[in-house]
């Protein structure tokens, strides 16, 4: 179980002396449970929580990237923000409007980005398609044009705006749907899985809009939620990482990558011949050795996985264990933890116990 560095269980929910564009407290969500034949409901109603007892705030200007496995919690998380889903417990401020008691109001300054290809009419064009979504946002009319000429013209799309929606490739459906969640020109900018099922060219395209917008429009907020821990990595100022309907751990990544990343570690990559697996260390951290693991190529080649200390002293017992045997290292690779293992790793330890929540404070 994770703990809180400052010995508390929730982490911070609103930055000293700092603008708050989204603030979340204390919200929980839980959905009625089918009940099976013969299954009784249990104490809770056979109720099922997605979501329990999660506080964030997100800074103004800030783009902040809600990561989890299937089923965590973050997409339930953003529709409530967005007002789609209510929570049971707990309230949201967007840009100090009680999500709950003023949704109207709140939506004025939200925009969601969400790649449903069903909500397009796919005989309109781009542009009667977005007109249409204009006209259902209620932008102004002596706005609405000016502005998807200038959506259109940011996401390369002028060319193809009386092309039916239906010849458009996937890529620019998702643009289409980047164009829709910012035509009211709001505050806060709301993606969920932006580049979901995008060719790599089409994804680093998007992100790359992403960045540029930030750039020209520096006092939006933005909230990410992804399954690309890469696209949070290049993106986001800050992460969550949701498990379990709860927020385990948030930070900026590089903060949580020393956090949890197991700081002064390296790893290795060994590709050797004549070694036996009896004869290697084992794990010892007192011997800088915290993780061996041996598996054989497609050629035969023994391949040795180490994490070891970065002062090289593991490194140096496993190569004087190769040496005895006679065998040969053919290939040395060392790096450090990536995002994606330091991300597996804090998802490893909180299956089955999510119960507390750790704020990497910068």
């Amino acid at each position: 179980m994770m703990t809180a560095q400052n010995g508390s269980h929730s982490p911070r929910t609103q930055p000293t002396g700092e603008a708050v564009s989204v603030l979340v407290e204390g919200v929980s969500k839980r959905y009625g449970k089918i009940k099976q034949a013969g299954q009784s409901t249990g104490s809770d109603g056979g109720r099922m929580w997605a979501l329990r007892d999660v506080s964030l705030s997100v800074r103004r200007g800030e783009m902040v990237g809600l990561l989890g496995p299937n089923g965590a919690g973050k997409t339930t998380l953003m529709k409530c923000i967005a007002t789609l889903l209510e929570a049971s417990a707990g309230r949201i401020l967007v840009e100090n409007v009680d999500v709950a008691r003023e949704p109207r109001q709140a939506r004025k300054h939200m925009g969601l980005v969400t790649c449903d290809e069903r909500s397009f009419y796919w005989r309109l064009s781009a542009r009667e398609n977005l007109r249409f979504f204009g006209a259902l946002y209620r932008v102004p009319r002596r706005d609405v044009d000016g502005r998807i000429e200038e959506l259109l013209a940011a996401l390369g799309l002028s060319g193809a705006a009386e092309r039916p929606y239906h010849s458009f490739s996937t890529g620019m459906r998702q643009k289409m749907a980047i164009a829709r969640g910012l035509l009211t020109d709001p505050r806060v900018v709301l993606y969920d899985e932006p580049t979901r099922s995008l060719d790599p060219v089409s994804t680093q395209r998007i992100r790359e809009w992403i960045r540029e917008s930030r750039a020209h429009h520096p006092e939006k907020t933005h909230i990410l939620a992804t399954n690309q821990l890469t696209e949070a990595e290049q993106l986001c100022d800050r992460v969550v990482i949701v498990n379990g309907g709860q927020i385990v751990v948030q930070g900026t990544v590089p903060e949580i990558r020393e956090r949890f990343g197991e700081a002064g570690q390296s790893l290795h990559r060994l590709v050797c011949e004549g070694v036996v697996e009896s004869e290697l260390p084992r794990a010892d951290p007192d011997a800088g050795v915290w993780e061996v693991s041996w598996e054989r190529s497609g050629d035969g080649a023994a391949v040795i996985q180490l994490v070891a200390d970065q002062r090289g002293e593991g490194l140096s017992l496993v190569l004087a264990s190769i040496l005895r045997q006679g065998g040969r290292v053919l290939r040395c690779e060392t790096r450090q933890a990536s995002f994606d293992e330091v991300f597996c790793r804090i998802i490893a330890k909180e299956q089955g116990a999510p119960e507390a929540a750790t704020e990497v404070a910068s």
